[in-house]
C-alpha cells in the first residue's frame, strides 16, 4: 500500500464580524428635524344666531353658552344645532307644565261638578252665589288673581266663597261698621264686673 500522507486539519478562525458581544455597537440614528409649532386656530366668533318665531334672548344669556362654543371650536353652524336643541327641550318642558296646569284645573272642575253640596243641579245657583260673595268683599284684583292662579278652580276655594255668599244671602253676614271704643274703665271695675269693693252696693 502506498504511504498515504496525513492531511493537517484545518483551522477556523473566529472572526469579529462571527460575535455578537464582539460587534461595535452602531451610532444612533440622528433625529430627525423638528417642525415648528403650529399656531393654535384664531378662536371662533359668532354672529347672532337664528331663533324661532316669537323667541328672544338676551346677549347675558348667550354668554356660557357662546364661551363654550368657542372653547370646542364650534363654527356657526355646529353652535347654531345647540341653540336650537336647547330651545326645543325649552319649549317641550313649557309644553308639559301647561298641558299639566291645564289637567289639573280640568280634575278640580271635575271635581266641583260631582260635589253633592255644589254640584249637579246645585251648581247654577251655588257659583252665583260665590260670585256675589266675590264682588261684595270689594277685594281690587281678586277675580282676575283667581282666575290667573287657577285658584279659582280649586274645589276647596270654590266651596268657601260658596258658603261665604250663602251667609250673604241669609243676611248672616255684614261687613262690621265702626264702633265707638268702649269707656275706659278701671281695675276695680273689670275684677268687680262694675261694683268696686267697698262700695255700698258690693258690701
Amino acid at each position: 500500500m502506498e504511504p498515504t500522507s496525513e492531511q493537517a486539519p484545518q483551522t477556523v478562525q473566529a472572526r469579529p464580524e462571527d460575535s455578537v458581544l464582539a460587534a461595535e455597537p452602531a451610532g444612533e440614528a440622528p433625529a430627525p428635524p423638528q417642525e415648528p409649532a403650529a399656531e393654535p386656530p384664531p378662536r371662533p366668533s359668532y354672529s347672532e344666531f337664528t331663533l324661532p318665531e316669537g323667541v328672544t334672548l338676551e346677549a347675558a344669556q348667550l354668554e356660557p353658552a357662546t364661551a363654550l362654543f368657542a372653547d370646542a371650536g364650534l363654527s356657526q353652524e355646529q353652535a347654531q344645532k345647540f341653540v336650537d336643541l336647547a330651545l326645543a327641550r325649552e319649549a317641550h318642558a313649557a309644553d308639559q307644565a301647561a298641558q299639566a296646569f291645564v289637567e289639573l284645573q280640568n280634575r278640580w272642575v271635575a271635581e266641583i261638578k260631582a260635589d253633592p253640596d255644589i254640584g249637579g243641579d246645585r251648581l247654577g245657583p251655588a257659583l252665583a252665589a260665590a260670585a256675589r260673595a266675590i264682588d261684595r268683599l270689594e277685594v281690587p284684583g281678586l277675580r282676575e288673581a283667581l282666575s290667573f292662579t287657577g285658584a279659582g278652580n280649586h274645589p276647596a276655594v270654590v266651596r268657601a266663597f260658596v258658603r261665604l255668599g250663602q251667609m250673604l244671602s241669609e243676611d248672616r253676614f255684614r261687613p262690621t261698621a265702626p264702633v265707638a271704643p268702649a269707656p275706659a274703665r278701671s281695675p276695680a271695675e273689670v275684677i268687680y264686673d262694675g261694683t268696686p269693693r267697698g262700695s255700698a252696693d258690693g258690701m
